[in-house]
């Protein structure tokens, strides 16, 4: 599934009460944005009823999520906390300044260095600084260390992304990172 927590949620319940979730079958959810909401309790809402949450953490036995890989290094925290702190500076209705920041930002961040290393490289070389495609090209089977690690970009101009595979703990009924991978899953 790729869908929103809230409809992720409803079709685990509907499967739920399908007995899908009986241990024959397994769902797998697509997390685009490696948020804490779809780890910490995810299957959990406090403006629903006990036993609509309790089918809703039975069903999440049954979903493992993949995610990217979250940045925990302390070059990416303090990137964070400057995101955040300029984020609060720069826009007085910013009210999110505990929250975590978007892994899009740090990979943001990423893609302008390795577009100015390119761009560096097609001037060193003489290049033309209108050349897309010498620029693209430039792109393509290089690595550097990002704010988000290491950042290796393959012969066809594809992202090589760290993945994280997570699962629901039954004893803390939070999800939990199982596997992680560089190389897909």
């Amino acid at each position: 599934m790729c869908a929103s927590p809230d409809t992720v949620r409803e079709i685990m319940i509907q499967a739920h009460h399908l007995n899908f979730d009986n241990g024959e079958y397994v769902f797998f959810n697509i997390d685009l944005f490696s948020s804490q909401n779809a780890t910490a309790l995810a299957w959990h809402r406090p403006e629903e009823s006990d036993q609509r949450n309790e089918d809703a953490r039975a069903a999440y036995e049954s979903l493992m999520t993949v995610s990217l890989r979250k940045p925990t290094s302390t070059a990416y925290e303090e990137f964070s906390q400057d995101v955040r702190d300029k984020s609060a500076a720069m826009y007085k209705n910013f009210t999110a300044v505990e929250q975590e920041v978007n892994s899009f930002v740090g990979a943001f961040h990423d893609a302008v260095i390795l577009y100015a290393l390119a761009l560096n490289d097609t001037i060193e070389a003489g290049g033309d600084i209108k050349d897309g495609h010498s620029i693209t090209a430039r792109m393509w089977n290089r690595s550097f260390s990002g704010i988000t690690g290491t950042v290796s970009i393959d012969r066809n101009g594809d992202r090589n992304a760290d993945y994280s595979l997570l699962d629901l703990n039954t004893d803390t009924d939070a999800f939990e990172v199982r596997k992680q991978s560089s190389e897909g899953m």
